[in-house]
């Protein structure tokens, strides 16, 4: 699997038209425009783990637009990377190409948006996705049984 796949299962699961998370809360039908999720973490082979968002609140971009639902992710949202990958800096909202102080630059402290292609370029670096910790079931009890 890669991670257009894996956020195309992510849409699909959620915004499924039978749906019954979609129907209605509080008489308010819910949609990407107003219903905000979140993804798992993602961990790569080494260890290396970063959150990776696509909900309407995030900078990101489907084949349908900017902060748009669609069947294809182009970018998505970053966010605190384990380790300071040199790969995601030129996307960080803090990046400043002018800034000549760059070899000192930290991606771990900041978010932003990059393409799925750079992304899989990263986990590539760091030996492929882990799989079975991103969906493992202490990820899903981090994430789901939070309470």
């Amino acid at each position: 699997m890669n991670l257009t796949l894996f956020f195309r299962l992510i849409l699909m699961s959620i915004f499924q038209g039978s749906s019954t998370l979609l129907k209605s809360y509080n008489g308010k039908t819910l949609s990407y425009d107003n219903y905000y999720f979140f993804c798992p973490c993602i961990y790569t082979m080494d260890g290396f783990s970063v959150s990776l968002q696509i909900n309407n609140g995030n900078y990101c971009e489907s084949n349908n637009g900017y902060r748009t639902l669609g069947d294809t992710m182009i970018s998505v949202e970053f966010g605190f990377p384990s380790e300071n990958e040199p790969l995601m800096f030129e996307y960080s909202e803090m990046w400043d190409d002018a800034d000549e102080l760059q070899t000192a630059f930290n991606v771990t402290n900041t978010v932003g948006r990059i393409p799925i292609s750079v992304m899989e370029e990263v986990f590539t670096k760091h030996g492929g996705i882990d799989w079975e910790k991103t969906i493992s079931i202490e990820a899903f009890n981090r994430q789901v049984k939070k309470g």
